[in-house]
């Protein structure tokens, strides 16, 4: 009955786009009209440079002012502009990003569970959760990809994909400097250097330092925790040589020093949640704790015009070394720490194939090569079972080929046809030691997994403003094993997940490119999701015990509503129900809830230019609301995010002839609090929740030196 509904939907949306769209075309705008539009943005979602409107996908896009004036400065932001989307700082890890698309995702942070939607920057992916929460700066825009990306992303991007495009190097003079204060201890600081050096060779570099005081207070130790200390730079460099060939060299680094996420123990009476230490914003502790952080990055890019053809090159190598020790349970007893000490490599090579001519027929083909390397000693000290060190060691080789082609049967209708052929092996080695030194277990596992995924779809334009498209795709995340097992019999491996997607949207561009109007409904047969699960005794389990069926609608607008006002706004729905379970795990997941697949979410924001005399007055506001969805398997309504609104504002004074301005920001405004994590852990009395980031807010100032 609800996909029904959903399609019912849909079909309106189309009809009254189709309607609006003839009544544009027989209209002639008057020279005002023409004057308020909407910018035209570019992206290469699918491998090469295309048109928004004209990309047959469902993608959100924030690039040029809209990222400041958004307030998008990290990558959690990024759920205020896009619909069916959870991206939150992962439990226990300062800098770790849980992302959930529609469902479908990975809320584990060790690395032997990969992650369910993929994380590129400038086409480098980034393989792990932690670390992934980066600060955006230096960027030119950002493209959010929902839904399984397999053929031309391939690896782990069953639920998605989010794509950092960083600004090259143009060889302009610009020295520029921002800085932003704030409540809670907040000072961040930004510098960006860009020149040109000799004849061919442009240089830019960007330095970011961003520190803010602790947002819970620990009553043992009478501190504040939970603070964030991290300081990053980029470099960049771009040259051309003969006449067809161009090449970047960047080259990342980031140290942080925050202290780890510590959780609040709660309770509960009467299904409301209470903070036991009287705020959400206390916690108790007999531990220090420890989060450090270093990251290195270097990846060249190259690109040769053939005339027929391009070949792109993308060559990469980074580094992650993450210790931290954390005291999970949220008192100042010993009943669950954990600390680990993560030593992660990895290194990979692209080559992409983009035709370029104009014809009926154009396709993008390409290679993959991945390896990674992690190792990591997790001492886990529960009660008085005496702590046990388990050094985990997983080397990873994976390698893909693709391709993907649209043929152009007219000047409206066009059928693409893609395919990818993955290949992953994963090595696996832990070592469990107990406290004299002694071992306990032993354990060694080596599995392949290979997988071919498709994608066919149409795209047809009603009209030049008009275009619908169906497509039907799948997605692979490779399989793996139960890395945070604590016994022998429960460090298992798990069997990979696989996604069909049947996707039907229509794209709008209405009244003389003043709206964007964009809907979809979509429909996910998920298989073999990989569960990580608590038992009651704190140990953690992995299965491929069920499947599921996921359905939604997804509508996305932007509005130009005058010279001065912008509008955007987007609404999706999540349906999600298990499948293909056995009988024997009947009583466990039949009509139980998904996890992390909130009913409804929304966001709508608006930025008003209000020229002065000399100057431009820009209001800019957001509103996102989540509804309630469930931290864990379990369906535990002791630690669920419940229903919760959020709201952003900002105010920036710009002068027109001068060289700085000052804004007025503020985040959360409302103060609204909602659980971001947690655990529920009966058999060790743990109930504890991750909070939110309270009221924050500030002031920022920008100096342009030259």
């Amino acid at each position: 009955m609800k996909e029904v509904m959903y399609r019912s939907a849909l079909a309106v949306a189309i009809v009254t786009a189709l309607g609006s769209g003839n009544a544009q075309a027989q209209s002639t705008p008057s020279t005002d009209e023409q004057a308020v539009q909407l910018d035209q943005v570019s992206v290469t979602a699918q491998r090469r440079e295309q048109q928004v409107q004209k990309t047959p996908l469902s993608l959100t896009v924030i690039a040029g002012p809209e990222l400041e004036r958004m307030q998008v400065t990290r990558v959690d932001d990024v759920k205020f502009t896009t619909p069916n989307i959870i991206i939150e700082q992962n439990t226990g890890t300062s800098s770790g990003a849980k992302i959930i698309m529609r469902g479908v995702g990975a809320d584990e942070s060790m690395f032997t569970n990969d992650p369910a939607v993929a994380l590129y920057i400038d086409d480098v992916y980034i393989a792990r959760q932690n670390g992934a929460m980066f600060d955006l700066y230096d960027v030119e825009r950002i493209e959010v990809l929902r839904g399984p990306q397999g053929t031309l992303y391939g690896r782990n991007a069953t639920g998605g994909a989010i794509r950092y495009i960083s600004k090259k190097p143009t060889g302009e003079d610009r020295l520029s400097a921002d800085l932003s204060v704030g409540n809670l201890g907040r000072l961040d600081g930004r510098v960006m250097f860009a020149t040109r050096v000799g004849e061919t060779l442009d240089v830019s570099a960007a330095v970011l330092s961003r520190n803010r005081d602790g947002i819970l207070h620990d009553q043992v130790g009478n501190r504040d925790v939970n603070d964030q200390d991290v300081l990053a730079g980029r470099l960049a460099l771009a040259s051309t040589w003969g006449e067809a060939s161009y090449a970047t060299l960047s080259i990342d680094r980031l140290r942080e020093r925050s202290t780890p996420a510590w959780a609040t123990p709660v309770g509960m009476v009467d299904d409301k949640v209470f903070p036991k230490l009287g705020s959400f914003y206390q916690t108790r502790t007999d531990a220090e704790g420890l989060s450090d952080m270093d990251q290195f990055g270097v990846a060249l890019t190259s690109e040769t015009d053939f005339g027929s053809f391009s070949w792109r090159n993308i060559l990469h190598y980074r580094t992650m070394d993450h210790h931290f020790y954390m005291d999970v349970d949220g008192t100042d007893q010993m009943r669950y720490h954990l600390e680990q000490d993560q030593q992660q490599k990895q290194r990979g090579y692209e080559a992409q194939f983009t035709s370029q001519h104009d014809g009926p027929f154009n396709w993008v083909a390409g290679v993959f090569a991945f390896q990674e390397s992690n190792d990591q000693p997790t001492r886990s000290d529960i009660f008085a079972r005496g702590a046990t060190t388990y050094y985990v060691e997983q080397d990873t080789t994976a390698w893909a080929v693709y391709a993907q082609g649209g043929y152009d049967f007219s000047d409206r209708l066009t059928l693409t046809l893609g395919g990818r052929y993955s290949s992953e092996n994963k090595d696996f080695n832990v070592v469990a030691r107990r406290n004299d030194g002694s071992i306990n277990f032993t354990k060694a596992l080596d599995k392949t997994w290979t997988r071919p995924d498709w994608k066919v779809m149409l795209d047809y334009d009603f009209n030049d403003n008009i275009m619908g498209y169906a497509s039907v795709t799948t997605g692979f995340k490779s399989g793996g094993y139960n890395g945070r097992g604590t016994t022998f019999a429960t460090i298992t491996p798990v069997d990979a997940e696989t996604l069909t997607a049947y996707e039907v949207g229509v794209k709008t561009t209405l009244l003389d490119n003043r709206v964007r109007l964009n809907a979809n409904y979509y429909r996910l047969d998920y298989d073999g999701i990989q569960l990580t699960a608590v038992n009651p005794e704190g140990v953690f389990v992995m299965t491929n015990a069920t499947g599921a069926l996921i359905q939604g609608i997804e509508v996305d607008l932007q509005a130009q509503v005058t010279r001065k006002l912008k509008v955007n706004a987007s609404f999706g729905t999540i349906d999600g129900e298990y499948k293909n379970y056995s009988d024997a795990n009947a009583a466990y997941f039949s009509g139980r809830s998904m996890k992390s697949s909130p009913d409804l979410q929304w966001n709508i924001g608006a930025s008003y230019v209000q020229p002065l005399a000399t100057a431009d007055l820009v209001l800019s506001a957001q509103a996102r609301y989540t509804d309630e969805y469930y931290q864990n398997q379990d369906t535990s309504r002791l630690i669920m995010t419940r229903a919760n609104t959020e709201y952003n504002a900002r105010v920036a004074y710009e002068p027109h002839d001068a060289n700085w301005s000052v804004a007025l920001w503020g985040k959360n405004l409302s103060n609204e609090f909602s659980s971001t994590g947690g655990f529920d852990i009966g058999g060790l009395g743990i109930g504890v929740i991750y909070p939110n980031v309270p009221r924050t807010y500030g002031v920022e100032f920008k100096y342009r030196f030259w």
